[in-house]
């Protein structure tokens, strides 16, 4: 199967934080990922504002992605929050991992060899129940799509976030893109060791 491309570098790991200041340096950052993706045929989720789906089907346009025929086709497949991260209106971790890993082994046996995933995050900034163990979540993902082996970018725009919370978001990714550039994160601490650092009231394991 192909590298994976992003950033204009190879992807050396499933899970990838991209912080971005706006959305055109977001898609900026992730065009050759969305674009090779689909070229190569494989399939596309894409996890956003509800209000921002047509803004984010415009994008995709704009790099020349034939949204209309890959919706119809199934290879892409752009879901609100509420179908994903805040199910029920509250965010839990194994319910969204549940939900991915049904998608990402469905897309499979449909044929496509690979799905690659965008997931916005500023529903993280809000008061969901739930969102308090979003930092553990992010640690559980790692060794998640490491046992899928398929490719996931969570998009956290800084402007949404205040600083602990992005110092957080860190340790839980291996590779971040911050300024346009995809870097191996000197942050990163590893789920086993991060998941017995944090509060019981977060930490089920």
């Amino acid at each position: 199967m192909n590298d994976v491309t992003l950033a204009g570098s190879k992807l050396r790991h499933y899970h990838v934080a991209a912080f971005v200041r706006s959305r055109e340096e977001e898609y900026e950052a992730l065009q050759s990922y969305i674009q090779e993706g689909i070229t190569a045929g494989e399939k596309a989720i894409h996890i956003c504002n509800p209000k921002q789906v047509d803004e984010h089907l415009h994008h995709l346009e704009h790099m020349g992605i034939p949204t209309a025929d890959c919706t119809r086709t199934g290879q892409l497949e752009v879901l609100g929050w509420h179908d994903a991260y805040l199910k029920n209106d509250r965010f839990d971790g194994e319910t969204m991992m549940a939900l991915v890993e049904e998608a990402i082994r469905t897309s499979l046996a449909e044929g496509f060899p690979r799905v690659r995933l965008v997931g916005h995050m500023e529903w993280a900034s809000e008061s969901w129940p739930g969102v308090e163990r979003l930092i553990e979540y992010e640690a559980l993902v790692n060794n998640f799509l490491n046992r899928l082996k398929q490719p996931a970018i969570c998009v956290y725009d800084i402007s949404h976030f205040n600083g602990m919370t992005i110092v957080d978001i860190l340790r839980t990714h291996p590779y971040a893109i911050i300024d346009g550039v995809l870097r191996e994160n000197p942050y990163y601490v590893p789920p086993e060791k991060l998941l017995s650092t944090l509060p019981l009231s977060t930490n089920r394991s």
